[in-house]
């Protein structure tokens, strides 16, 4: 295999497509034709991310052992991953608020915006619906466990369930694992709005993430924003690849687990942060320079999954 040929063959037809996009939109937001952000990424965190979780379940032909093995897999990236986030917290003596910060960081990953249309690009509607599991364990996790971290850096326990429990995409995860189980159907009108809005989705986190990017700003803590970025892009994947093969994942279930495990901070970390006032400065920081790096890390990632172009 010619390593050189296959690695610009992935960076120029996987990475760069997705990319472009979030361009355009980083362009119109440092440019200033696009000002009013935080609506437009409401409408992802409440209605278009539901609309594609509940879409991609309910219609999920995986089967069951596969479904499973990507969940557990999931949390168990959030366990160990989150394991070492809070010990470096505590030896680095980070206060209440960048601990949050610091975990949403290094925790959640851009599974959705970014994975999917990778996993499509990289392996086709197979991987599409692989990751499309992924990416809803991950939007679960970060609507539940991701809200109690953002919002407990600066209010008690019950404030903080209480912010989880209104958040929807985990209702709509839930709602389309039942729809799924019990082969039950919308009717058409209303499955075809959800088809529309879950279509929606994914471009609109791809101008989510491009208008995010324009507001990142590094500023006087600037060394543990690169911590950040160095677990996210590099430790993270090793974590990942030994995990897949301690549960023995095989084939396209491994990679595209290992790939998602993988991907730069999620922009929707940054959103929750922003809405709980939890250093989203910091988050957006990391968002940042883990998407730009993640250009590399995860072409070669897919080289040492046997990518072959």
């Amino acid at each position: 295999m010619n390593y050189t040929s296959t690695f610009f063959t992935a960076l120029f037809t996987i990475v760069v497509p997705i990319l472009l996009v979030a361009a355009v939109a980083f362009g119109l937001g440092k440019a200033h034709v696009v000002t009013e952000q935080r609506s437009f990424a409401r409408l992802s965190l409440y209605f278009f991310s539901p609309a594609l979780a509940f879409n991609s379940l309910a219609r999920s032909s995986i089967n069951g052992n596969d479904l499973i093995a990507i969940l557990v897999f999931a949390v168990l990236m959030l366990v160990i991953v989150g394991g070492i986030g809070l010990v470096l917290a505590r030896v680095f003596k980070f206060d209440r608020l960048l601990t949050s910060a610091f975990l949403l960081s290094i925790l959640f990953v851009n599974a959705g915006n970014y994975g999917i249309p990778f996993n499509q690009f990289a392996f086709g509607t197979d991987g599409v619906a692989r990751a499309a599991i992924y990416f809803t364990a991950n939007s679960v996790l970060a609507n539940t466990v991701a809200v109690y971290i953002a919002s407990a850096g600066h209010s008690d326990m019950w404030k903080s369930l209480r912010a989880v429990l209104k958040m929807p995409l985990a209702y709509a995860a839930l709602l389309g694992l039942l729809f799924n189980a019990l082969h039950l159907r919308l009717p058409q009108p209303l499955s075809r709005a959800i088809e529309l809005a879950a279509a929606a989705a994914l471009p609109v986190m791809l101008v989510n993430l491009g208008l995010e990017l324009a507001r990142a700003k590094l500023r006087d803590y600037e060394w543990r924003v690169f911590l950040a970025t160095g677990i996210k892009l590099l430790i993270t994947p090793a974590i990942a690849l030994g995990l897949a093969a301690a549960m023995g994942l095989q084939g396209l279930t491994r990679s595209t687990a290992v790939i998602e495990a993988s991907m730069p901070t999620a922009v929707m970390a940054s959103l929750i942060a922003t809405e709980f006032h939890a250093r989203s400065d910091f988050v957006t920081s990391v968002v940042f320079l883990s998407t730009l790096g993640s250009t590399v890390t995860l072409t070669v990632l897919l080289l040492i999954l046997g990518y072959a172009g």
